[in-house]
This record gives structure tokens, C-alpha cells and sequence, in this order.
């Protein structure tokens, strides 16, 4: 099954939360005779750049099959400038717009920047562009100027709440107000980060915690689930490694996360280690600490 931010993702301009005045000014350059076909929407990490560049290739009545989304940081280079001004050319498989949506658009290079100046200003009639990024400053000015721009804000803390509470219904989550109201609070005014927050503390049952999983930087929060893959294997060295990535971080706030992980995987497959890991770390950390924390990897990895 899909995970919550997926499920939940906006499918309509109403769907959105906050940022009605960014969102009306989109409709209403959409609705346009004339209206233009380039947009830059800067904003955030997870505040909804891209879902509404989606939404707007909908509502100009391009498919799926006629929507193309790059995403820059695996495709920054010249040689994909000269895909995207070739693709530009064809006729459209389904009906008679084409979208592009540039995400992460300032991991593209000067190179890139530099040869999509012309397509951006002298853009085919039934082509699109929605470039999304979250650090404008990185982008040439010549492609800003060339652009209709939507600034999207983080959403605060009450938008984000209300959107926890009607989602934790809709799924039947035994999530307690006060540990919906501590995401909203930690999730940078991300709906996409409270929402993965959201399903990882109702896979726990214990309140504190759910309290450790939502004070774990994003970083540290990867690198602990990748520890608690890695846990899962037989690998020592993979562990190792990780290990060393999350020093400077509190050994019990890893405990917590791996014992909430670990009861996940009990309860949806019963895999014997997981259970073997929920006893291995089920000792506190505040007397050994680190090496505490190395030594139950290890016994969880090597069966001991």
C-alpha cells in the first residue's frame, strides 16, 4: 500500500492547504487566453511545488501520457537540455498539450540553464514548463525573467494539525492530540514531512517514543532506518558503516527508533529478527551509551 503523503496527495487546486492567494493567482494565469507557458514555483522542501505543477498540467488538459517530470538532480546535465528541446518538437501522443515539470531545478548546471534560455522564451504553442525549485538564487536570472513566478510558504502549525487530525481519522490511527499537535510543530511546515511522521509514530504504541521519532533531525531519521535495514541482514561491516555515520547522535533516541521500526516489521510479517531486535535493544542505553548501542547491532546481526 502506498504510503500516507501519497494517498493523500492533492489531486485538485482545492485539495491544497494555505497558500490560497499563490494558488488563485495560478488558476487565474491558467484560465488565461494568452496565459504563459513558463512558471518557476519557489518554496520549501515538501510544500507542495510539484503536486501543484501537476495539478496545473490537469487543469491544461495534458494526461499522464503527455506529462514529462525530470528530476534535476539525476538529470542536470547539457545532453538533457537537448532531450527536453528535441521532445518539445513532437506532437503530443494524447490531446494537444505537453508538460514539462523541472524539479529540483537549481542541481541543473549553467550548461543546462544556458541552452534552455531560447526554448524557454520561444516555447511551441502546445508546450508547458513548471520549473520547481527550493533555492532560486542558484537559478540564472535570464531563465527567472523568462518565467511567470509562484512563491509557495510552508503551511503553519494549525493548517498542518488539521490536516493530521482529518487524516489519522480517515485511517482509524490511535494518535493522541498532543502527539498530533508535537508534528505539526516539527515538520517544518512540510504536509508531506508531517504526514510521513504521522504514519511512522501510529506504528509505535509507546508515547515517548513517538516523541523520540518526531525529534530525529531528517538526516539522523535516514540514516537510523537504514541502520534498522541493514540490521535486518547479515552484513556487519554495512552496519558498521552506519554506525559511524550516527555518532554525535543520542544512542537512546536510536534505541527508540529501531525498537518502533522493528515492532512494525513484527506486526506486519513476524520476521523472527525483528523480534530478536526488539530484545536485543530493549535495555536502555543511558549507562553504556554508545558502545551499548554497538553492542546490540552486533547481536542482533550475528545472532548472539
Amino acid at each position: 500500500m502506498a504510503s500516507l503523503y501519497v494517498r493523500y496527495r492533492p489531486q485538485t487546486f482545492d485539495d491544497m492547504i494555505g497558500n490560497e492567494a499563490e494558488i488563485q493567482s495560478l488558476e487565474k494565469s491558467l484560465s488565461k487566453k494568452d496565459r504563459p507557458h513558463t512558471y518557476l514555483l519557489t518554496g520549501p522542501s515538501g510544500c507542495g511545488k510539484t503536486t501543484l505543477a501537476r495539478i496545473a498540467a490537469k487543469k491544461l488538459g495534458a494526461d499522464e501520457l503527455s506529462v514529462s517530470e525530470i528530476n534535476s538532480a539525476d538529470n542536470r546535465g547539457i545532453d538533457t537540455a537537448r532531450e527536453i528541446i528535441q521532445q518539445m518538437t513532437y506532437t503530443p501522443l494524447n490531446g494537444n498539450i505537453r508538460v514539462f515539470i523541472i524539479d529540483e531545478l537549481h542541481q541543473t548546471s549553467k550548461d543546462w540553464q544556458n541552452a534552455m534560455l531560447k526554448p524557454l522564451e520561444d516555447t511551441p504553442e502546445h508546450v508547458y514548463f513548471f520549473l520547481c525549485t527550493t533555492d532560486p538564487k542558484k537559478i540564472i536570472s535570464t531563465i527567472k525573467n523568462r518565467c511567470t513566478q509562484i512563491k509557495v510558504q510552508s503551511q503553519d502549525s494549525t493548517e498542518l494539525y488539521r490536516l493530521l487530525r482529518r487524516t489519522a481519522k480517515i485511517e482509524n490511527l490511535e494518535v493522541s492530540k498532543a502527539i498530533l499537535e508535537e508534528i505539526s510543530d516539527n515538520c517544518q511546515g512540510s504536509p508531506r514531512a508531517a504526514l510521513v511522521l504521522l504514519e511512522k509514530v501510529s506504528a509505535v504504541e509507546d508515547e515517548k517514543m513517538m516523541k523520540e521519532i518526531i525529534s530525529m533531525g531528517e538526516e539522523a531519521e535516514k540514516e537510523t532506518i537504514d541502520l534498522c535495514r541493514a540490521l535486518l541482514g547479515t552484513n556487519w561491516k554495512s552496519v558498521a558503516e552506519i554506525l559511524t555515520k550516527l555518532k554525535d547522535l543520542d544512542p537512546e533516541k536510536v534505541r527508540y527508533a529501531v525498537m518502533g521500526y522493528m515492532n512494525s516489521v513484527v506486526l506486519r510479517s513476524g520476521q523472527a529478527k525483528a523480534a530478536v531486535a526488539i530484545e536485543c535493544f530493549s535495555e536502555p542505553f543511558y549507562s553504556s551509551g554508545k558502545a551499548g548501542l554497538t553492542l546490540a547491532c552486533f547481536q542482533v546481526v550475528k545472532g548472539e
